[in-house]
């Protein structure tokens, strides 16, 4: 049976230098890992493994597939904030994005 450090490191040697990340099946991860069973638990700590790599590993909502990817070093805002707020007010109704409102003016 494979720790989560043992799989995170095979993972980075062997599918690391994909640009475009890929993903494994339920199958996959238990062929590899040797495992007959795992729980959330354990693909998170794969996760914080990768993560040191600049990479992460997460899975869909019913556990069947599992994405290795490269972490963005983008920040939202750098793509995302098109119209800085008060800029065009007509436009900011139509954004998704909205400043949080804090309690006692702290952020």
């Amino acid at each position: 049976m494979k720790s989560a450090k043992e799989f995170a490191s095979w993972l980075k040697e062997r599918l690391g230098q994909h640009k475009e990340g890929v993903y494994l099946t339920r199958n996959d991860v238990l062929l590899l890992t040797n495992r007959q069973r795992f729980a959330n638990d354990y693909v998170m700590d794969v996760h914080f493994e990768v993560a040191q790599f600049g990479m992460g590993f997460v899975t869909d909502a019913n556990r069947e597939r599992f994405y290795l990817f490269r972490l963005p070093k983008t920040h939202w805002k750098v793509e995302g904030d098109f119209y800085p707020s008060g800029a065009q007010p007509e436009l900011e109704s139509e954004l998704n994005i909205h400043a949080i409102k804090t309690i006692n003016g702290r952020d």
